[in-house]
């Protein structure tokens, strides 16, 4: 009986990390108070006190208190509802969700006091006539990650409960739906979600393509599950009878992409095609075959770059080739994290505000400038715990589907934090995902905490 020796060692590893991130809010609040953070800030329309959402000291010590409780009562609950669950997945979690909650509340009052002051200074040059500004939604990012946060622990706690033995039997057998559910859900999305910087990404304030990463995760284990071994290439196969299997693997592979592609949302279109590509050599094909898709995948994006179409894609790539030369913003990113060293400049103390969208975008970035190579080091390893845990799950279960959804969500997690960091270090072009657990976000976050809850009852399940 194993569940003793986990139940304790997830209590152990859970309370370095919870004493680790008190420590850090306090550290947070020292900083305010050392630097003398305003409270209020005069925008255009007035005064605006700010001081409610990070500065006074009691808020700040509910954020913190409020964390470390709901982490040890998440992991009452977990030993409670599912005792053999993995030990390690959720100290892990509670670490990278920590660093950046943190991270948000520092960057919140200078993120709010910089646009504040640009936006005056471009009313009153009589460059912009009207207009608003979201000075107040920057002051509240910390305080919104929190919610977004709560949010997620209950989508975790509905996941546990919903992938049991009946739930898996239901979801498995759906396969198909999940990408029509997809497609629908990116056409509406085109059709009558918001539009921001040029894309329409936002449903209701929700960005819909979290739920599709979901849901072709599904469709792979499900399709897997039903006709794993007619989709795997081996030597003197019937190559009509693999076509009359992994054709409809590819065909709903494409309809799945091309709303994305359409939608210009190149981030998740590369994500998801790494993650279909991993989890078709997973299901038993040659990694030939898997190169072949590689070099057809690689020539079409060449000719896109080629043709300039989408423009994103050239742009991308062109500030990665000359980031001085092209882009400021990744200019700003080197030179910020460059100036970290191993231990970093403090929380608080660095200028990651700098960087445009720092809190979506670039928190990598602002992690390797005030926490250092060492904070950078730690968050590569929780990422690192966190993805082989998965595998680990995976590979303790005989049942095909379990096997295949806990290693599609470890592969998911693994790429997207891989694409994210890779990108802020300016090896590869920026795409427009989140790091996991720690980018601001409340669709990422909470989808996030539903495919980690999946993950921990199917380690429950590892016998099924």
């Amino acid at each position: 009986m194993t569940s003793p020796v986990k139940r304790s060692g997830e209590l152990r590893y859970l309370l370095l990390v919870l004493l680790i991130m008190s420590v850090g809010f306090l550290i947070l609040q020292a900083g305010f108070v050392d630097r003398g953070v305003p409270e209020t800030l005069f925008t255009r329309n007035g005064s605006l006190d700010i001081s409610p959402f990070f500065l006074n000291f009691f808020p700040n010590a509910l954020y913190a208190t409020f964390f470390v409780a709901i982490f040890l009562l998440l992991h009452v609950y977990i030993r409670a509802k599912i005792p053999s669950a993995d030990p390690f997945i959720l100290p892990a979690v509670a670490l990278l969700t920590g660093v950046g909650i943190i991270l948000l509340f520092r960057l919140s009052p200078d993120l709010s006091r910089s646009r504040n002051e640009a936006l005056l200074a471009l009313f009153q040059s009589g460059t912009l006539e009207r207009g608003g500004d979201n000075v107040l939604s920057l002051a509240q990012l910390g305080m919104r990650q929190f919610i977004f946060f709560v949010i997620g622990i209950i989508g975790m706690i509905v996941a546990i409960n919903f992938f049991g033995k009946v739930g898996i039997s239901w979801f498995s057998s759906k396969k198909y739906f999940w990408v029509l559910l997809s497609i629908v859900l990116i056409c509406i999305t085109l059709k009558f979600g918001t539009t921001i910087n040029g894309r329409t990404l936002w449903l209701f304030g929700f960005q819909t393509v979290e739920v599709v990463k979901l849901c072709m995760l599904l469709f792979i284990a499900g399709y897997v599950y039903e006709k794993g071994k007619g989709i795997s290439v081996h030597g003197g196969q019937d190559y009509s009878g693999w076509f009359r299997h992994a054709g409809p693997f590819f065909v709903m592979w494409f309809f799945a992409l091309a709303p994305l592609f359409i939608q210009r949302d190149l981030g998740p279109v590369m994500l998801v095609f790494v993650v279909f590509l991993i989890m078709f050599y997973y299901a038993g094909n040659r990694i030939s075959v898997v190169a072949y898709l590689v070099l057809v995948i690689g020539a079409a994006l060449y000719g896109a770059y080629s043709m300039g179409y989408p423009s994103i894609l050239r742009q991308r790539v062109d500030m990665m080739l000359d980031p001085f030369g092209r882009n400021e913003t990744t200019a700003r990113a080197l030179w910020s994290m460059a100036s970290g060293g191993f231990y970093g400049t403090g929380i608080g103390y660095g200028k990651p505000y700098r960087i445009p969208e720092v809190q979506s975008d670039y928190n990598f970035v602002a992690i390797c400038e005030e926490m250092g190579l060492a904070g950078a080091f730690a968050v590569m390893f929780a990422y690192a715990v966190l993805v082989f845990r998965c595998f680990v799950v995976a590979g303790r279960t005989s049942h095909v589907y379990r096997k295949t959804l806990s290693t599609g969500i470890g592969t998911l997690i693994g790429i997207q934090s891989f694409i994210i960091i890779a990108g802020n270090l300016g090896i590869i072009p920026l795409t427009g995902i989140t790091l996991p657990f720690v980018s601001y976000g409340g669709s990422s976050m909470i989808m996030n905490f539903v495919m980690v809850g999946i993950v921990l009852r199917l380690s429950e399940e590892d016998n099924g």
